[in-house]
């Protein structure tokens, strides 16, 4: 009776070992990110065929240490097995990025990358496989939002849980771009902020605070970077350099790439003191590189490290949401 006891003991243990182990995994790849680490989004995956030597050189040349890749099921699954083993050589994750706004109402696409990742990472080499997930869905530009919120949000929490699940199945990390607003709202059935809810799911969030200047930067972002503190979970600070069709508040796509560093590196100052800020988002790497392309007789430089903002008064207005060019349309 003891050596049953004993032994039901150690299984016990071992189960809940195991269990901790699998819901953290994703989490702490996450945390381990620097503060100094940068990422872009990279939309149109046929650049892998065409320019992945300039993509790689400019990732190299603009400290970017995660690339969010789109994935195209028409592309051949070399492809990516070959730009994922050359930029794991350089030292950068490759995340697989999909989503789309309908994703909040059918669960059919997200479990179409579920199992195209999955078929994927089981046939890559181990320096060739995906070191995690980006999901960008943005269920606001549906007309469901305004005429039935309730049961779109619904809806997409049913999903967000799905998905989550598929990650975990596969051992991956998984991730989500959300704007700065969603702490005006909440989820049906749930306490606390949307924002909140996702970042409590998702193993890292990236902030969609898309504004021109440090001190809008860094008072958009702040209420979720305190969210992410009270929550242990990592949240990237992302800023657009694609025009805009709303206000060119949204974007640093007039000042350029030099103002751009400039201010970020006055965001990093102001909220570099949060535990949950876990660097910076440029979106995306076409725009990005075109900024950069216009400044051509200037080399660009690593982001600055030092500065001071201020604050700005928020507002709840969707921003920045609409498809740049380059970005496959949701």
């Amino acid at each position: 009776m003891i050596k049953t006891r004993s032994k039901l003991s150690r299984c016990l243990i071992l189960f809940l070992l195991l269990a901790w182990t699998a819901g953290s995994f994703g989490t702490s790849g996450a945390h381990a990110r620097e503060q100094d680490g940068v990422s872009t989004w990279v939309w149109n995956p046929w650049l892998l065929r065409s320019s992945s030597d300039d993509l790689l050189r400019f990732a190299a040349s603009n400290h970017v240490t995660t690339l969010y890749l789109q994935i195209d099921g028409d592309m051949a699954k070399s492809d990516y097995a070959s730009f994922i083993g050359r930029a794991s050589a350089q030292g950068i994750q490759v995340y697989a990025l999909d989503g789309a706004p309908r994703w909040a109402l059918d669960r059919s696409p997200s479990d179409a990358f579920i199992a195209w990742l999955s078929a994927y990472q089981s046939g890559a080499a181990a320096n060739e496989k995906f070191a995690g997930i980006h999901v960008d869905v943005e269920p606001y530009l549906l007309p469901e939002w305004t005429s039935a919120r309730e049961a779109l949000l619904t809806s997409w929490k049913e999903n967000v849980d799905s998905l989550i699940a598929g990650a975990r199945t596969l051992g991956l990390t998984i991730e989500a771009d959300i704007p700065f607003w969603f702490d005006e709202h909440v989820m049906p059935g749930e306490t606390g902020t949307l924002s909140s809810w996702l970042i409590g799911r998702f193993d890292g969030i990236t902030i969609m605070a898309y504004r021109d200047s440090a001190e809008q930067i860094a008072e958009v972002a702040k209420n979720e970077l305190a969210e992410g503190e009270k929550l242990g979970k990592p949240i990237r600070i992302a800023v657009e350099t694609n025009p805009s069709t709303e206000t060119p508040q949204v974007t640093f796509y007039e000042e350029g790439a030099s103002y751009l560093n400039s201010q970020l590196a006055l965001v990093k100052q102001a909220v570099g003191g949060s535990s949950a800020f876990a660097g910076f988002a440029v979106h995306d790497y076409v725009g990005w590189k075109k900024l950069q392309d216009s400044e051509a007789a200037i080399v660009p430089a690593p982001l600055p490290t030092s500065g001071q903002t201020g604050s700005a008064v928020k507002t709840t207005k969707p921003t920045a949401v609409k498809a740049p060019a380059g970005k496959k349309q949701k």
